[in-house]
Formats: structure tokens, C-alpha cells, sequence
């Protein structure tokens, strides 16, 4: 739960972010610096280490790799999220299986005891 929490901080507000720059153009400048800002966050929060863009000629290039990256690992990170709440909720679903049964059968057992008498 905590990584999940860990997880739902670090990437509601990349989310909400990107839509945001989806809905009105911004330079290429200030994208980049916005995921740089994005991904220092997340090195942090989820204790990983990314290696900074290169300058120079290559750096256009190397920002576009890292941004793919960025994204596979986002997609990723996504799926692990759907899978840790479908976990979640079936554990939910066999506590309460398992609460209906405890009671059924306290019932149960209380109907033998009143028939015992």
C-alpha cells in the first residue's frame, strides 16, 4: 500500500501536467524542463537513478529517447497499478467471502446449540 501511494503521488500530478501542456502549445524548452522536473521527482520518490541528457548536437535526440523511455516506463508503471487494485479488490471480495462464511456458519453453529437444548 505504501508503494501504491508512493506511486499515485508521483504520477497523478505527471498526469495532470501532460494533459495540461496537451491543451496548449509550449516551446520544446519548457516541455523538456517540465519532465526533467517530472522524472527528478520520480528518481527521488521511487529511489532510482536516471542519467542526465547529454549537450551538444545529440541532445535533441537523446531528450526524445529519454521522453519514449519515460513513457514505456509511465505505461509500465500504469499496468503494475491496474494490477496491484485488481489485487486489491479481490482480496476485498475474499475477505468478504470469508466474513459471510465465518457468520454463516456461527449461525450454524449457533442453530446446533439451540437444538442441543
Amino acid at each position: 500500500m505504501v508503494m501504491l501511494r508512493i506511486l499515485l503521488a508521483a504520477t497523478v500530478p505527471v498526469l495532470v501536467q501532460t494533459s495540461a501542456l496537451a491543451q496548449q502549445p509550449v516551446p520544446l524548452d519548457e516541455r523538456v524542463a517540465a519532465l526533467e522536473r517530472m522524472v527528478a521527482t520520480l528518481d527521488t520518490r521511487l529511489d532510482i537513478r536516471t542519467a542526465p541528457a547529454p549537450a551538444g548536437a545529440d541532445r535533441d535526440f537523446a531528450l526524445t529517447s529519454r521522453i519514449e523511455r519515460l513513457e514505456a516506463a509511465l505505461d509500465r508503471l500504469t499496468l503494475d497499478l491496474q494490477r496491484v487494485e485488481r489485487m486489491a479488490d479481490n482480496a476485498m471480495r475474499e475477505a468478504s467471502d470469508a466474513r459471510r462464511s465465518a457468520m454463516n456458519a456461527e449461525n450454524a453453529a449457533r442453530n446446533a446449540e439451540m437444538r442441543a437444548r
